[in-house]
């Protein structure tokens, strides 16, 4: 199987409401901002997390 792979924020094309557990939010904060630590800007962003768990996990569902 593939490693997921996070990808640096971009613009979206589409907004979209999502509501996340506790839990979740939390564990994609730490994720992102340990991704983030020692970077001079942000590269990555909650938003750019979920649209690469989402693609990856379409890609897996074929």
């Amino acid at each position: 199987m593939d490693k997921f792979i996070m990808k640096k924020s971009t613009e979206a094309n589409i907004y979209k409401s999502i509501r996340f557990p506790v839990e979740i939010n939390d564990a994609i904060n730490n994720i992102v901002q340990k991704a983030n630590e020692g970077k001079n800007k942000k590269e990555y962003s909650f938003n750019g997390f979920v649209i690469s768990a989402c693609e990856y996990a379409l890609n897996h569902m074929k």
